[in-house]
């Protein structure tokens, strides 16, 4: 557990980040008339020829460019790009939400409010325009505005309107593969089920209402810059307040992003000399400070505690010994450590993070599932021992599907128990910690700065991966059969991921996205099935774990849970017993049914043709794969430095083929 000196330090750490945050924020903005902010320009009141020289010269070195500009105005151009989107704010009145929709993209430009800066605006754009149109033959500007806000008035049901939008182009530019993507990617967008509508014009006028074109010549027949404009019904605020609807905007950002970056894709394959593998290959590479110390202390906070530790009883064995002797009859009591940490506390610093200022619509979503995540965790904590323990862990980890109990029934109906066989070799937990440090010194041959240990620990009565080293009971004993796949389950997986998540920029890939559990789980018996290590004994105990996760929901009790698995399905008594012991530790926790739910998802994965190595770049869930995906093409994300040692397993490509085609979980098991 981490000690009370680290807890302060994160707590001091991250108050002292919010109070920073806070003065940067009052130095760094002041209030308009009608009350919303923009930021400070001290001495700079306008757009100057020089900040249009330095971003030219800088865009020439092909440097990043991040620049805040008069009046509330921002640049930011990560890298040399054939595109630019261009919001400019109207005059007169707030425009609440709109520029957000154009922030987070790799090459956007939020103008100064006001028609003072129209002129220069314009040279900046026209001085961007040209140098990359020299670079890649052309150039595409896509402007956004807000549309009337009558048109955002609720339905006569009090429903609210549609997603709309009205993309705008030349005449002679209707036709192109960037105006169609375009087109066909808004018509994808939706809010709460209502899917959007959108409005071709051609040869209507591109630019916002009471604006010139941003550039006469640009859209011209004579100019290589094309100009597609994008009206929005302002669907994302109140119709009378002008308040903006946070969730509504988020969820626009992020799908506008994808169909801004598909229309840019398919501009820079035609009409450029750039050739992008993919369109998302088109989003940001750099990571701004604010991403990076949502990530660092999202990360702190989750590793603050362990809260597999914190929720397990450390007397299973003196406990087994008394509900043994009383033939099975009397529900054991269970001790369990003191909480280390301040579950309040933690959250206070969760809930001051500021993740609005995270500007990418990709890492902000993965950011805001993980605070979601950790304050279920932290209230588990708070819950422990108590009836709200169980709702919170089926609320964090899923409920118990019917169609899962299904197959965990069928499993343990149709792989029969084992018969009682002569006393098999055991291994020491010493001896085994030895062999799990062995693995670990070939791993850190390939990757000397992998820093996992292995652990023996009186504290601990089982297999336990913490901050990337193994910890072992120290009064544990192994089937011999059993130490390769274990081996392979806990560092060729758990420890694996941990340091690969390590090596990436995110911590978060290391201290775990949210929802990584189930796949976590998955992969480990993954794991033990390619080095032919998962018997049917193996298989059997994880669906008892499934039936007896669902009994706990369904409100058994632990002397119910284990006659259940004894008389129902012929579990052996011990076995019994650790599983049930799992399942209402603490009061109730379900985690356990994730083991056979996320081997099942591997299983749907890689018969969809999944690549493998996308799983193992940290501790991520199954349906982070498109999003890992998608940092890979961005060059956000580097090579993972550990191959886990079971893919060189003599059988491994073979067994993982097996998968692809879907086989019978049963069909897995390997009899012993």
């Amino acid at each position: 557990p981490v000690g009370r000196d680290r807890r302060d330090r994160i707590l001091a750490v991250d108050s002292a980040r919010c109070r920073k945050d806070a003065i940067a924020s009052r130095r760094s903005f002041v209030q308009r008339p009608d009350g919303s902010n923009v930021a400070a320009t001290g001495k700079r009141s306008v757009i100057s020829n020089r900040l249009i020289e330095q971003v030219a010269d800088r865009l020439k070195r092909n440097l990043p460019i991040r620049r805040t500009l008069p009046d509330g105005g921002r640049l930011h151009i990560d890298r040399q790009l054939p595109f630019l989107v261009v919001y400019r704010p109207p005059s007169g009145h707030p425009d609440a939400g709109t520029a957000r929709l154009v922030r987070g993209e790799a090459s956007y430009l939020i103008a100064p409010q006001g028609s003072k800066h129209r002129q220069q605006t314009a040279a900046l754009v026209s001085a961007v325009a040209e140098l990359m149109t020299e670079l890649f033959g052309g150039f595409l500007v896509i402007e956004v505005w807000a549309g009337p806000d009558t048109d955002a008035h609720p339905l006569p049901n009090g429903a609210p309107p549609r997603p709309a939008f009205r993309v705008i182009t030349a005449r002679r530019d209707a036709d192109l593969p960037s105006v169609n993507r375009l087109v066909a990617g808004l018509r994808r967008v939706k809010v709460a089920a209502a899917r959007s509508d959108v409005d071709l014009a051609a040869g209507a006028r591109l630019s916002p209402p009471g604006m010139p074109r941003i550039a006469r010549s640009f859209g011209t027949a004579a100019s290589p810059v094309r100009l597609i404009g994008i009206e929005v019904r302002p669907v994302y605020r109140d119709f009378e307040t002008n308040e903006e609807y946070p969730v509504v905007t988020r969820a626009l950002h992020r799908q506008m992003s994808r169909a801004l970056q598909q229309s840019a894709y398919e501009f820079a394959f035609h009409q450029t000399t750039h050739r992008p593998r993919h369109y998302q290959a088109l989003g940001r590479r750099a990571l701004v400070r604010a991403a990076r110390r949502v990530d660092a202390t999202l990360a702190d906070i989750s590793s603050a505690f362990d809260l597999l530790l914190l929720v397990s009883p450390v007397n299973s064995d003196q406990a087994y010994r008394r509900f043994r002797r009383s033939k099975f009859s009397q529900t054991p009591r269970f001790s369990y450590r003191h909480l280390d940490v301040e579950p309040t506390a933690l959250k206070r610093a969760l809930y001051s993070l500021p993740i609005d200022r995270v500007e990418d619509p990709t890492l902000e979503a993965i950011f805001r599932e993980k605070q979601r995540e950790v304050s279920l965790q932290l209230d588990l904590l708070t819950d422990r021992g108590t009836s709200r323990f169980l709702h919170g862990s089926i609320a964090l980890y899923g409920a118990v599907e019917s169609e899962m109990v299904t197959t965990a029934v069928d499993l343990l109906r149709r792989i029969p128990p084992s018969k009682p066989l002569e006393r098999r070799r055991s291994v020491a937990a010493v001896d085994f910690a030895e062999q799990a440090s062995a693995e670990l010194e070939r791993y850190r041959h390939s990757y000397p700065e992998l820093g996992a240990t292995v652990e023996l620990r009186d504290d601990v009565t089982s297999l336990v991966v913490s901050r990337g080293s193994l910890l072992v009971g120290s009064q544990m004993r192994f089937a011999e059969h059993r130490v390769e796949p274990l081996i392979q389950h806990e560092v060729g997986t758990h420890v694996v991921t941990y340091w690969n998540g390590m090596a990436q920029p995110f911590r978060l890939l290391a201290a775990g996205l949210a929802g990584y559990d189930e796949l976590q789980e998955g992969l480990a018996v993954f794991a033990e099935y390619l080095v032919a290590g998962l018997t049917e004994d193996r298989l059997r105990t994880l669906a008892g774990r499934v039936v007896a996760a669902r009994a706990v929901s369904d409100g058994s009790e632990f002397v119910e849970t284990f006659r259940l698995l004894t008389d129902e399905y012929g579990v052996a008594s011990r076995g019994a017993f650790q599983i049930a012991t799992r399942v209402h530790r603490s009061g109730g926790f379900v985690k356990d049914a994730v083991y056979l739910r996320g081997l099942r998802r591997v299983v749907e994965y890689l018969g969809d043709g999944g690549r493998l190595d996308t799983l193992l770049v940290g501790k991520i869930a199954a349906d982070h794969a498109p999003v890992i995906e998608e940092l890979q093409r961005r060059r956000v994300l580097v090579p993972s430095p550990l191959r886990p040692g079971y893919l060189d397993h003599p059988d491994a490509y073979y067994r993982t083929e097996r998968l692809r085609n879907n086989a019978d979980l049963a069909t897995l098991a390997e009899a012993r």
